[in-house]
């Protein structure tokens, strides 16, 4: 059993959005203990750790309706592969159920599924939490960007039947009504997108079948990528999540993985690298940002986890050929 983790350029989209409220995308990320570098962005993260990343991002916007806001505000490469593959597939029928098989590229945190009764297309949003409960923004954003993907697509007249929110509903929900323009029932059961099922054969415009068939060779090699394991996005996600490298050692982070050390091992060697190797290559990845930064040697040796001073001197030596101050200098 594999840890649930989330696309990087999904959380691209939650940091994109509280970017957008004036909060700078690093405290999001310190707040929420999360030690990730936006080079790194394109790894995959714990699904607790972007939970807390969407909790501080709420916090820090002070946005009721953060979610909705960052449905709104979506861009299709927040989708990545997804994406292409939705934008040529021929109908919209076509384009949801490539959401439905290939959602695991985008999320471990929730699933979808589809069904049609009384001439209504159903979409169910199911979360998936690991051990922090989900907060009701992110199941709005999943909603919205449906909505404004289907509108993208094919027409921006789409206007669902009703849509079900399983939260209270807001202070102000006119942004709501006015976006949706549909009935909205809130404390739902579920949440939903319902729709005419007519909605369904509406073809995609500018959908390219050539583009189709590249972009799903490749998921599909993405998706078998996951479903392997991709040990070494699993320890560099576990890490930059902990921010340690002293004190974690590599029976505990198979321990976290489900598997046993050995096979952590075999799996490192088959990708030819070690638990060693990648700790140091994303220790050295993290000072580089930090140096960038202005961080003082106190603060370098702590955030990166060094017992002495003299250890990370010794390091910055190893990682660029140079003594600390010259790396400083050339930044």
């Amino acid at each position: 059993m594999f840890e649930q983790t989330v696309s990087g350029f999904w959380l691209k989209g939650i940091l994109a959005s509280a970017q957008a409220k004036g909060i700078d995308q690093q405290q999001v990320l310190t707040q929420a203990g999360v030690a990730i570098l936006p080079d790194a962005i394109n790894e995959r993260v714990p699904l607790d750790a972007t939970v807390n990343i969407w909790n501080a991002a709420i916090e820090l916007t002070q946005d009721p309706l953060f979610g909705f806001h960052m449905g709104r505000q979506f861009r299709p490469n927040w989708f990545h592969l997804i994406h292409h593959l939705w934008a040529n597939s021929p109908d919209v029928l076509s384009a949801i159920n490539i959401a439905l098989e290939y959602q695991a590229l985008i999320s471990d945190g929730g699933s979808l599924a589809l069904t049609q009764h009384d001439g209504q297309a159903i979409i169910t949003y199911q979360p998936r939490a690991a051990k922090l409960a989900f907060s009701y923004h992110q199941i709005d954003a999943v909603l919205t960007i449906l909505v404004s993907l289907v509108r993208w697509s094919i027409d921006d007249q789409f206007t669902p039947t009703k849509i079900s929110l399983p939260h209270a509903k807001p202070k102000n929900d006119q942004a709501f009504q006015a976006f949706f323009n549909c009935p909205i029932e809130y404390e739902a059961s579920a949440a939903q997108l319902i729709f005419d099922e007519r909605w369904l054969s509406h073809t995609m415009i500018g959908a390219d079948p050539s583009l189709f068939e590249m972009h799903k060779q490749l998921a599909d090699k993405k998706l078998a990528e996951l479903g392997r394991g991709n040990i070494r996005s699993q320890i560099i996600s576990k890490l930059n999540v902990l921010g340690q490298f002293q004190n974690i050692s590599k029976e505990e982070v198979a321990q976290d993985l489900n598997i046993s050390s050995r096979t952590l091992q075999r799996k490192l060697q088959q990708e030819d690298t070690s638990f060693t190797e990648l700790s140091d290559q994303l220790r050295k990845s993290l000072a580089e940002n930090y140096i960038a930064q202005g961080c003082s040697t106190s603060d370098l040796v702590s955030l990166l986890d060094f017992k002495e001073i003299s250890s990370l001197h010794k390091a910055c030596k190893r990682w660029f050929g140079c003594s600390l101050q010259e790396k400083r200098s050339q930044d």
